[in-house]
Formats: structure tokens, sequence, C-alpha cells
């Protein structure tokens, strides 16, 4: 099952049903993922030279790059919200 079908099948249910003693359990496997998408972006970063675009690059590899930074943006800010905000909530 991938990340996004964990959240959407295991982990929101439990959420919205005002939390359980066991939802710790996936949101141990959650945060055990974010490291790994972390250590992912970090990769893909350093292969990408930081999405630093050469001066002479054309406009697909400008676009290409674009994308990459937003998908990093974008999953950055998704950990961030989960692992600090929303599965402290339900930690106690």
């Amino acid at each position: 099952m991938c990340h996004m079908q964990k959240e959407e099948q295991v982990l929101i249910p439990l959420m919205l049903a005002g939390g359980n003693p066991m939802i710790v359990h996936p949101i141990d496997v959650m945060r055990h993922e974010h490291d790994e998408h972390d250590k992912e972006l970090r990769a893909l970063g350093a292969l990408a030279g930081d999405m630093t675009v050469l001066d002479d690059a054309c406009n697909s590899w400008r676009a290409l790059y674009a994308g990459l930074a937003e998908l990093a943006a974008d999953l950055t800010d998704h950990i961030h919200i989960e692992n600090n905000i929303l599965f402290p909530r339900f930690e106690n």
C-alpha cells in the first residue's frame, strides 16, 4: 500500500474517529516514510545541483528544475504539517 493510501485508508479514519491508542503505530510508519522521503529529496537535490539551473540551460531544463523545486517544497510542507502539527495532536 502506498503512502497516500495508508493515510487515506488507515490514519485519517482513525483521526476522524477521535483517535485510538493504536494510532501511534500508523503515525510511526508515516514518520518513518517521511524520513525516507526527506532522504530521497536531499539525494535528488544533490543530483540536480540543488535545482540550480545553468545560465545557458534551455527552457525545458528550466521547467524541469522549477517543477522539481515545486515538488520538493510541496512535499517538505506536507511532511512538516503532518509531523509537527497534525501527529502531535494524537500522540499523547
